[in-house]
């Protein structure tokens, strides 16, 4: 009976480890037709491996032999600049899209380490897309992968995915793709003629990401794009003058404010908050998660009482971050508040800062790019743009404490200006302003 039931069960192995060998070589065989039908196909199915080629590959591979002919490059162009949201956070139901990631850089021979592909931040529900932009022609080329289609291959492909990845592949791009757009995006043209370009960024011509495209891409071609800016870039989704005066701060406070371990001694309150801050938190890793970044919001009031309290020479700065260092082991630390040159910026780029909140017509959009071009020439010089507005000791960690604490203003702890300003006259301003 033992003899039996041993036996028995010695053939269920064999059965399973022959059928699991069956599968394995039919599926390798599969993905070999693969191959050679689509000749182009295997430097990435010889990066990923036969076991592990899967439909988001192929949906990148699609998206960029798509681009290389619309947009007529060879692979590994150093003309043509790559984006997409795959892998950084957009999912395709439950599957994760970082795979169409190698698909598109396999196949189009664009990558990170080339400085020409762009993995842009959306939130896990964002529908998964590419776009490929030529620096020569300004063309952009948007690509929007079809979810609901792409999903169900995706679930064929673990019931059987030789079948799947075949299948997809005779798929037209109209299918695989629910919107394809190709627009210029030339900042010359889009500059001059707004009200035109304006009507597509409405009609969301590009899904949306009109904003993220026309910024990056323009800038990208204008400047290109410093590695360390560019990760600030990919978690804010587009380029503002507001990140990147961020990234102006970010290398000023390195030359002028250093720190052996940024994360571990620096404290940084952002006051008040606006896009600077997600260049400073990838830049010095200070991010919230750590308690090593703090907000604190200024109301216009408080604004424009504090300018009245700073000496004629730091009016035209606008407060920015206070970075507070202690070094690791030291019994003291030192603090500095930062200011940022709106005023400047706008003047010499010939803007009014009104037009940055005008979303009811293209000015808001035409005035962050046509800084985002002025600005790109203030990347080696933050100095010009960032100052000291104020500078402290900091004797002990309570102070740190309040500094940080929910309720308190730190500009008031800091004597910049008071709690309920009541002062209205020149003369009480100028006392107040003695005891700085």
């Amino acid at each position: 009976m033992r003899g039996s039931t041993s036996l028995k069960a010695m053939s269920t192995i064999v059965l399973a480890v022959l059928l699991t060998s069956v599968l394995s070589i039919g599926g390798a065989a599969a993905v070999q037709g693969l191959a050679d039908e689509y000749p182009e196909l295997k430097p990435l199915i010889e990066f990923v491996g036969e076991d592990n080629l899967s439909v988001l590959h192929l949906v990148g591979f699609r998206a960029a032999v798509k681009a290389m002919s619309e947009l007529g490059f060879e692979k590994g162009s150093p003309n043509i600049l790559a984006l997409t949201d795959a892998g950084y956070i957009a999912k395709i139901g439950e599957y994760t899209t970082e795979k169409a990631l190698d698909g598109v850089m396999i196949t189009s021979g664009l990558s990170r380490g080339k400085g020409n592909l762009v993995n842009i931040h959306k939130p896990y529900n964002s529908p998964l897309w590419f776009a490929f932009f030529s620096k020569e022609t300004k063309e952009c080329l948007y690509l929007e992968a079809n979810g609901e289609l792409l999903k169900s291959y995706l679930d064929r492909e673990r019931v059987d995915r030789s079948s799947a990845l075949s299948e997809f592949m005779k798929l037209r791009d109209e299918e695989v793709f629910s919107r394809i757009a190709k627009e210029n995006i030339d900042a010359e043209k889009l500059l001059n003629n707004p009200e035109a370009w304006h009507e597509k960024m409405v009609a969301k011509v590009f899904g949306g990401n009109e904003f993220s495209l026309i910024t990056i891409c323009n800038v990208w071609a204008y400047k290109g794009i410093p590695n360390d800016f560019l990760k600030a870039v990919e978690l804010h989704d587009h380029i503002c003058p507001g990140l990147t005066s961020g990234y102006l701060i970010a290398k000023y406070v390195e030359k002028n404010f250093p720190a052996k371990a940024p994360r571990y001694e620096y404290t940084v309150i952002a006051c008040p908050p606006w896009c600077k801050d997600d260049a400073i938190i990838q830049y010095f890793e200070t991010n919230v998660g750590h308690k090593r970044m703090f907000v604190k919001w200024l109301t216009s009031e408080q604004k424009r009482e504090l300018k009245k309290y700073l000496p004629e020479e730091l009016k035209p700065w606008d407060t920015a971050n206070i970075f507070i260092r202690w070094e690791r082991g030291a019994s003291k630390g030192e603090g500095i508040l930062l200011g940022f040159n709106w005023s400047k910026a706008s003047k010499e780029c010939g803007v009014k800062r009104s037009w940055f909140r005008d979303f009811k017509t293209w000015r808001w959009w035409w005035t962050r790019l046509k800084m985002d071009l002025w600005i790109a020439d203030y990347m080696d010089k933050p100095e010009e743009l960032v100052t000291i507005i104020k500078k402290f000791e900091v004797d002990s960690l309570s102070l740190i404490e309040r500094l940080k604490s929910a309720g308190v203003n730190p500009l008031v702890e800091l004597g910049l200006m008071l709690e309920k300003p009541p002062l209205k006259s020149v003369m009480h301003a100028a006392a107040y302003r003695a005891t700085m």
